[in-house]
């Protein structure tokens, strides 16, 4: 047995997703049970298929909210100084003032003054720190806040996808290696039910260079472009792509990039029929 070529074939994802027959589920146990590659690999997709339903979901630093809530309660301007923060008043006069005493009154005045306006200044200057610290906090926040909202997205859209995926509706179709690809394998997840289509790349080498892989359905009329395929595509993505009704088989050919309207046909790698 081609350890290597069977798991290549898209079965084993076919299996974790509960898509094959009694005998054809018996079948994979056993081979699994007989190699360690094997059960490894379906350990694998079982992790691609979760990672896909938490989306690289991260929640932001519980301390920034921390933080924001401490800077709510300091942020407010200082009060004022009161009267009882001020220099005491100078002594009353004697009944018979010396000459100097004037002088003395204004001099503690001056200093109360002085005292007075380098407070306020103090108290501005501890205002001002504290209102940047809480304006760089509340751009966290807010930037993290965003983050948030951006993964719940991507999450609820990977649920979506996974309940189309595992639907009773949905077949999977297994698209094999042709004699000018005979490795190449992929999967696609039709549900005329809910007029949706899922693309999944199991074993597609990255095209040479100048070229692309296309997506075809095939029905009564002929192929239909389904769209070329990224560069980079990983085995772990789920793809939405175009859905057609009464589509009878997919496939894949190598394109120039950007794709043809028309398949070329001695470029066909790999190809399954819906029923």
């Amino acid at each position: 047995m081609d350890i290597t070529k069977y798991i290549a074939s898209g079965v084993l994802e076919l299996y974790v997703l509960d898509r094959l027959e009694p005998a054809e589920r018996r079948e994979v146990e056993r081979y699994a049970s007989e190699h360690p590659e094997i059960r490894a690999e379906i350990a694998s997709i079982e992790s691609s298929l979760e990672a896909l339903a938490e989306a690289d979901a991260r929640m932001p630093d519980p301390s920034v909210l921390t933080r924001v809530l401490a800077s709510l309660g300091d942020a407010a301007p200082p009060a004022p100084p009161t009267a009882s923060t001020l220099p005491p008043a100078a002594p009353p006069p004697p009944a018979n003032p010396l000459n100097w005493l004037p002088w003395t009154v204004a001099l503690l005045m001056a200093a109360a003054a002085l005292v007075l306006f380098f407070g306020r200044q103090s108290d501005r200057s501890a205002y001002d720190d504290l209102r940047g610290q809480f304006d760089s906090l509340q751009s966290d926040y807010e930037r993290q806040q965003a983050l948030c909202d951006t993964t719940e997205l991507s999450l609820r859209a990977a649920e979506l996808r996974l309940q189309t995926v595992t639907n009773p509706a949905t077949t999977g179709i297994l698209l094999a290696g042709t004699p000018n690809a005979p490795n190449s394998s992929a999967i696609v997840f039709y549900n005329p039910v809910l007029n949706e289509t899922f693309f999944r790349a199991t074993n597609l080498p990255p095209p040479p260079a100048g070229k692309q892989y296309q997506l075809w359905a095939i029905d009564a009329s002929g192929p239909k472009d389904l769209g070329v395929l990224a560069f980079n595509l990983s085995n772990s993505n789920l793809l939405s792509v175009p859905h057609l009704s009464d589509v009878a088989a997919f496939a894949i050919t190598l394109e120039d990039v950007g794709g043809k309207p028309t398949p070329d046909l001695s470029q066909l790698q790999v190809i399954g029929n819906v029923s």
